[in-house]
């Protein structure tokens, strides 16, 4: 059992989904990668092998995982496998500035790309995603676009996400004193997220309104070390109900281990990573 849910939350914290929160996971979460492709072009990285270990440090059964970066630092292909998700194959493709250019996440039965362009400043503008799916009996096709606008200070004001060419919704941002987005809203349902900054104007927490209980639940929480690095991330599933602790280790600005607890502080699981 403890094998079955360690894996659904290394799958979890991995997956980006595009349910909401979209200042995370379409500026920032982007801003981060960013920002480790740098850190692997300086030091000269080719390729990173992630090593999966249960709560009794043996390793995970079928889980494999590896990622090749090509000459010039313009692509990554990661290959995963698990005996959750089996195997898929994940293509980041960027620019010569280190800007992303698309995302390709393909497996036996779904394909996902995401297409991303931006302003003159470098500023995201818009994200184009399409999911296909098929199986024997049935294909389907969803199509997601975020249009996001800035303004004069190159700050994000309105994002418009528009499914399938036709449902159109419209988000709002707000910021604080320091230029930080501090609130993101759906204008259509008032859903709102609230994100929250250290004295270094770093992201510490994103904040939403549970619905069902009324209460300010937290969906990501995030402490760093003295380098600055990420050094825990708590994240809670759908609904708020239970969360994970992810915490990590680095050795010269690179992660090599994180180390995976549950609610409970039980430890489930630990992923390596070797860079050469």
């Amino acid at each position: 059992m403890i094998k079955t849910v360690f894996a659904s939350a290394v799958i979890f914290v991995f997956s980006f989904s595009a349910s909401a929160q979209y200042y995370y996971k379409d500026i920032l979460s982007n801003n981060q990668l960013i920002a480790e492709m740098a850190q692997l072009r300086e030091q000269k990285i080719k390729s990173i092998s992630l090593k999966s270990f249960e709560d009794d440090g043996s390793p995970s059964e079928g889980f494999f995982c590896e990622k090749k970066i090509n000459r010039n630092y313009t692509a990554v292909e990661t290959l995963t496998k698990s005996n959750v998700t089996g195997a898929s194959e994940f293509t980041s493709t960027f620019n010569d500035k280190a800007l992303l250019l698309q995302t390709l996440d393909s497996s036996d039965i779904s394909s996902s790309t995401s297409t991303y362009t931006y302003t003159g400043s470098n500023k995201i503008k818009s994200i184009v995603s399409i999911i296909r799916s098929s199986d024997d009996d049935f294909k389907n096709e969803i199509r997601e676009e975020h249009i996001y606008e800035y303004n004069d200070k190159d700050l994000p004001v309105k994002m418009t996400r528009i499914k399938n060419n036709t449902d159109s919704t419209s988000f709002v941002f707000s910021t604080d004193d320091n230029n930080n987005v501090s609130i993101e809203k759906n204008t259509k349902t008032g859903d709102t997220y609230y994100y929250y900054y250290d004295n270094k104007n770093r992201i510490t927490d994103v904040v939403r309104m549970n619905q069902f209980n009324q209460k300010m639940l937290p969906d990501y929480i995030f402490e760093y070390n003295t380098a600055g690095l990420i050094a825990q991330m708590t994240t809670t599933e759908e609904g708020g109900s239970y969360y994970f602790i992810w915490r990590y280790t680095y050795d010269n600005g690179l992660r090599i281990r994180e180390k995976c607890y549950s609610k409970e502080k039980r430890l489930m699981g630990t992923i390596e990573y070797e860079y050469k």
